[in-house]
């Protein structure tokens, strides 16, 4: 894989990354978290790391109002305690 494949990789996993966050809702909480550094690049790391884009552009495409990532998403779990921390009528 060449550097081109790879930055470009990067790229559309950080877009899906921020559609995602946009999508279920959480984007303004990860801002809010202490640290926030570490924390957005395990992240974005993990979503790299994922084989699944194809997959994850379509339920993106799909699914207007998701209450939750899909099982598969290696960010579930941190966008799920980042909802958790919202205000109720933000949910």
């Amino acid at each position: 894989m060449g550097i081109q494949n790879i930055i470009s990789r990067i790229d559309h996993h950080a877009d899906l990354f921020e559609k995602m966050m946009v999508k279920l809702g959480v984007r303004d909480e990860l801002t809010q978290i202490d640290n926030i550094g570490p924390v957005y690049r395990r992240a974005a790391m993990r979503c790299v790391g994922c084989t699944g884009a194809e997959e994850c552009e379509t339920w993106l495409d799909t699914n207007a109002e998701p209450a939750d990532a899909p099982e598969y998403c290696r960010n579930r779990a941190l966008f799920a305690r980042l909802k958790a921390a919202m205000p109720q009528e933000l949910k």
